[in-house]
């Protein structure tokens, strides 16, 4: 019965080793193929999610706002908001930018920058939401990835 059950081990362990040697090989051979190693930096990450947009650091948004220069958008759901946000914050997620887009205009006509944001470098709510409202004309927007996490490890204000 051992016999059986350690033979049965070893077969399964050579299944398994040509089954990675021929995945591996034909991941090099095709022209797309998988990376064995990624990049997840937050830095990585956040250019994942920000790709072309404006990107703004947690520390310059800080001294924004100490200026009374900024604007917050928090992609947060409601209930996440509710719970505590970045001082000057209002929240809009994503699905609400086509009926709210016009409150954003009047932010930017205020001479502010207007940054939005989300809970870090892992969510890409606060990217969406500044892709959508360019895409119905507004902006300039500017994202800041690190978001609430971020700003909570430095421990600026919140509310």
């Amino acid at each position: 019965m051992m016999e059986r059950i350690r033979q049965g081990m070893v077969h399964a362990f050579w299944m398994v080793s040509l089954a990675v040697i021929i995945g591996t090989v034909f991941n090099m051979v095709r022209p797309a193929g998988i990376p064995f190693v990624g990049d997840w930096s937050p830095q990585a990450v956040t250019e994942l999610y920000a790709g072309d947009l404006e990107i703004i650091t947690i520390d310059d948004a800080f001294a924004l706002l100490s200026k009374e220069q900024a604007l917050f958008l928090d992609a947060r759901d409601k209930e996440a908001f509710d719970a505590g946000h970045l001082p000057n914050s209002v929240n809009m997620t994503p699905d609400q930018a086509a009926d709210r887009y016009e409150e954003v205009r009047t932010m930017l006509k205020a001479g502010k920058t207007v940054i939005a944001y989300c809970y870090d470098v892992d969510c890409p709510l606060g990217a969406d939401l500044v892709r959508d409202l360019r895409d119905l004309g507004v902006g300039p927007v500017k994202v800041m990835p690190e978001g609430w996490t971020g700003w909570l490890d430095r421990g600026y204000p919140y509310e």
